[in-house]
Parts: structure tokens; sequence; C-alpha cells
């Protein structure tokens, strides 16, 4: 028996006509951990996801050996790169409500989280990000999507994870860009609706730059205790703006800051820009436009 609640109800169309209206609803429950060192076999919370399955197809980059590779960057969100994933898990055998483990940058789990929702319409997976703009702005989000041409995202879907790890010592061994592109979103969310993490950012953000978002080696404990309460308002707050409007039903969103024109710097140029450097730019002149609007004032602005 299943315990899906809807109700169909018979209704009078016109004088002459009947039909039927059917109401649903859908419920979006799953979980967020914050943990360091979620490969560490000391930590059970990942393995415990598996035990009943005893097996695990892993999803991830060429900079990372596992099951299944695939390439990264925004260029390479195509569909010949969501056939390969599906190619491995019809090879792999994926039973129905087996979770594929997603692990990687935003980029990698946009691609993957979409074949998971396209493979027999509804597969579960875990999503491991490991990028700051893959823990902060894609981690939050139930978007999957892939490119199609030079439009961004435009074939995608809606499609929650059964859990999300936040394992912020991945930071350790990424790129100083890539630590500024995920800055951006924090940036933007900050800028949006949460002044004291854009004060904390203001405060520490060359330090958090040069020293792994806080996870080097040699970060104080103050750095330490600053980015840990950045990244978890950041994502607080993504959370609570994001929540209420899953679908983009209303499109007038607050997050969509700094996305208005920044696709087209992603995908359109022969050397494209990363996603953060993208939306710093759209928000840069968002924000010049509204000022010389009069929209918002010279120290807003400022």
């Amino acid at each position: 028996m299943s315990d899906l609640k809807a109700t169909v109800s018979e209704i009078k169309t016109s004088s002459c006509h009947m039909g039927f209206h059917v109401e649903d609803y859908e419920r979006i429950e799953y979980d967020f951990t914050f943990i360091d060192g979620v490969f560490n076999v000391e930590n059970p919370n990942l393995a415990d996801c598996y035990k009943k399955w005893k097996r695990c197809l892993a999803v991830t980059d060429l900079n990372i050996y596992n099951i299944h590779k695939t390439k990264v960057g925004e260029k390479a969100k195509t569909i010949p790169a969501l056939l390969s994933i599906v190619d491995s898990m019809n090879e792999f055998g994926i039973y129905r409500k087996e979770p594929v483990l997603v692990v990687r940058g935003s980029l990698v789990t946009d691609v993957a989280d979409f074949a998971c929702a396209a493979y027999r319409r509804n597969t579960n997976f875990i999503r491991i990000p490991t990028t700051t703009i893959g823990l902060i702005d894609a981690s939050v989000s139930i978007k999957v999507a892939v490119n199609y041409g030079s439009y961004k995202n435009r074939l995608g879907a809606y499609h929650t994870p059964i859990h999300t790890f936040l394992d912020f010592a991945f930071l350790q061994t990424l790129p100083t860009a890539q630590i500024r592109n995920g800055f951006a979103e924090l940036i933007k969310i900050s800028t949006c609706s949460h002044l004291n993490t854009f004060n904390l950012l203001d405060k520490y953000c060359e330090q958090l730059i040069d020293l792994s978002s806080g996870r080097a080696k040699d970060s104080s404990q103050e750095l330490i205790d600053a980015a840990d309460k950045i990244n978890r308002e950041g994502i607080h707050e993504m959370l609570k703006l994001e929540t209420p409007n899953f679908h983009e039903i209303g499109l007038d969103r607050v997050i969509a800051y700094g996305h208005t024109w920044s696709p087209l710097h992603e995908l359109v140029p022969e050397t494209p820009l990363r996603h953060g450097h993208a939306i710093s730019i759209d928000m840069a002149y968002s924000a010049t436009l509204a000022n010389n609007r009069k929209i918002i004032s010279d120290e807003e602005h400022r």
C-alpha cells in the first residue's frame, strides 16, 4: 500500500460536462551534515548510507580516481557527458532507490544529478561537493541541468539528494582561483540578505583566499572560526531563500542577483569565465546600473 496522499474529485466543467480534479503535494525532505573528513574510515556517516547495498557507484571528475570519471568545466556540461554517466549507471546495474555517490564541484554535480533525475525517472543520489562554489551554492539547490548549445542549463529538472555531506577540508587542496570563484556566491548572498556575513568577509577575505578558506594548516583559530561562521550562515541564508521557492515558481528571486547577464560570459566566449568571476561582473554592473537609476544610494552602492 502507498502512503502517498492525494485527492481525486469529480467536477462539473459546464452545464453538460463532467471531469476530474487531481490534487497532490510533493514533500521535499533531505539533510545536510557538516563533517571534516567524510572519507576518513573513522567517520561512519557515509558508509552507513551504503550498508544496505554493500556497494557504491561514484561519479567524479578526472581529478579524482574512482569508478567513473568525467571532465570538468562549464562547456563540459553537455548531453554526451550526461549520457556517459547514464551508460555507467546502466553497466553498473543501479537498483531502484540505490543512491549514486556524486563527488566533486558544482559542474560535475549538475550533470550527474540530472543523470540521476532522468535515469528510470528518479534515481537517488548522495552529494559530496568538494569546491567552494559546490559547497556554498550548488549543494543548496535542487536544480540539476546540462547546457544546450550556447544556452546555460537549458535542459534540466528539479531533483533532491537524499543526503548532502559538507566537508570543507577538501578546500585544503583547492587552487586559489577556485577559492575566489566560490567567494563570489558568498558575496552575493551576504550582499542580499546577511550583513554580518558580509562584514566578516570584508574583514577576513584576503586571509581566507590565501589560506584555503581557513582550512590551510597555518590558519589561526580566529580565522577558522570566522570561516565556519561565514560558511554555515551563508548556506543557511541560501536555504532560507531557496526553500520556499524550490521549483522557481516565483521568478523574482533575491538569490538571482548577479545571474542576469553572467551566463553569457560563461558559455559564449572562446575562453569562458568561471561562474564566480562572471557573476562578480554581473553584480558590479547591476549595482552600478541601480545606482545610476537612483534605485540604491551611493552608500549602498559603495
